[in-house]
């Protein structure tokens, strides 16, 4: 029976999680600086990239000096044992198949970079709390590279003060207006008002002045 694969998008909690990545090079890197942010991540290899070190010594990843061509299957099962997510990311395309075989056995979730495995990591777009995830399961790198470029025009950094300014104004409508669905109405006719947009491009002070403006207004209108 051919493999079949049904990835769904998840937001993952990765807070004291094990990623262990293998290979040391420019993959190998790129893997490291997007976990060791939310995960307690390990790289091993042979030899390690300039920004590997520089991660290391900043206290960012673990690095372990091996040669896997060498070591045996029980010392990388000992490796990757305790692991959330194993990333075979050698230039060897036969390595990085014995070591997804042999976190699979573990049950342990793989992210391959020459095939495709249990997990797919995204081309990630990140404007403060907002976090959009870009995919075309591996089929074409340039569609997902192209899509991220064509969102980042649209979702720019103002994004992030907006949500911000939604959360807050969200905390005060609570305390001001009883009615659930006039709160929904004012938060959506701030989000949808370009004054406050424009306001972002000056500072995020006088954004929020133009939002509680609206709010004002539409509660002075409701007392009358």
């Amino acid at each position: 029976m051919a493999d079949t694969h049904n990835f769904l998008p998840l937001m993952l909690d990765l807070s004291g999680r094990k990623i262990v990545i293998f290979g040391g090079g420019a993959v190998g890197e790129r893997k490291a600086e997007l976990f060791c942010g939310c995960a307690e991540t390990f790289v091993i290899s042979l030899e390690f990239s300039p920004r590997l070190q520089e991660l290391q010594a900043s206290g960012q990843v673990r690095l372990f000096q091996l040669d896997l061509l060498s070591a045996t299957d029980l010392t990388l099962k000992e490796l990757i044992s305790g692991a959330f997510i194993v990333i075979p990311a050698t230039s060897i395309f036969e390595l990085n198949q014995k070591i997804a075989g042999i976190a699979r056995e573990s049950d342990i979730l793989i992210n391959q970079v020459d095939a495709l495995g249990s997990v797919v990591i995204p081309s990630v777009i990140k404007r403060g709390d907002l976090m959009i995830g870009i995919s075309t399961l591996g089929h074409s790198p340039a569609v997902s590279k192209y899509t991220r470029r064509q969102i980042e025009r649209v979702i720019t950094p103002a994004y992030s003060d907006m949500i911000r300014l939604q959360d807050e104004l969200r905390n005060y409508l609570k305390n001001n207006v009883a009615e659930q669905r006039k709160r929904k109405d004012l938060l959506w006719k701030v989000l949808e008002s370009e004054t406050v947009w424009k306001g972002f491009s000056e500072s995020y002070e006088k954004a929020e002045e133009r939002a509680y403006a609206i709010i004002s207004g539409y509660l002075g209108n409701s007392s009358q």
